[in-house]
């Protein structure tokens, strides 16, 4: 059995932007090293000051490939406050690592990851993820999202705790053509609410707050495709 992997994280130095530097860095260190195990790994969203490294795994490979990414985290960050929440203890977990998994529904590992960034919208970021993931349910695909009301495990870890912000979601399928489907109904699902904008991967928090950004990547076999320039031209919208 395969899954997918998404882990996302603030690493930053700031509460805006990332540094791309460092995620070249982290990017080109987590590819090298889980490709030595079988495990097909890359930087998928650039969200505000948050990014996301997604993974298609074998079951028996979760933990020691959620160790190693954690690990190279730590080697390059900037910022430590998501790394320094994870616990061994749930009591004890604080904000830190947003986590989602899901069964990989084709043999290439194929999956649509959606990520959000807040300044000042922690009251709704929670809902627009959960709104995603159940879209996802609804139409039969495999979907999972970060949000929980209790303290989650990060297999291999540790816990993080419910006041976790900045969540990720994460839904896979079997066949190509369904990846238009599915991201088109997100976006106009999550037009609906107020604050929330639709951005390029690595584009800063540059809204007026309080509001929320996210970004939708296509994770398949490996590459990325950051769905922002494919759903503007679909839709018509003037950038």
């Amino acid at each position: 059995m395969y899954y997918i992997s998404a882990i996302g994280i603030d690493v930053s130095s700031n509460d805006v932007s990332t540094n791309p530097k460092v995620n070249e860095k982290i990017d080109y260190e987590i590819k090298r090293k889980l490709s030595k195990i079988g495990v097909k790994a890359v930087l998928t969203n650039v969200t505000g000051d948050d990014i996301v490294i997604t993974s298609f795994v074998p079951e028996n490979l979760i933990e020691e490939t959620n160790k190693i990414i954690i690990d190279i985290l730590k080697k390059h960050a900037e910022g430590f406050d998501d790394l320094n929440g994870i616990s061994e203890n749930p009591e004890d977990a604080g904000e830190g690592v947003s986590y989602a998994i899901a069964k990989a529904g084709s043999k290439y590992g194929d999956a649509l990851i959606v990520s959000f960034d807040t300044y000042g919208g922690e009251d709704i970021v929670n809902e627009m993820a959960l709104f995603v993931e159940e879209i996802g349910k609804k139409f039969g695909y495999d979907a999972s999202s970060s949000v929980s009301n209790k303290p989650k495990k990060i297999h291999g870890v540790g816990y993080v705790g419910v006041s976790t912000d900045d969540p990720v979601v994460v839904i896979t399928f079997e066949e190509l053509k369904e990846l238009p489907k599915l991201a088109g109904m997100i976006f106009g699902g999550l037009l609906g609410f107020d604050g929330a904008y639709f951005v390029r991967r690595g584009t800063p928090t540059n809204i007026l707050p309080p509001g929320v950004i996210y970004t939708m990547s296509a994770f398949l076999n490996g590459n990325v495709i950051d769905l922002y320039e494919g759903i503007r031209r679909r839709f018509n919208i003037i950038d």
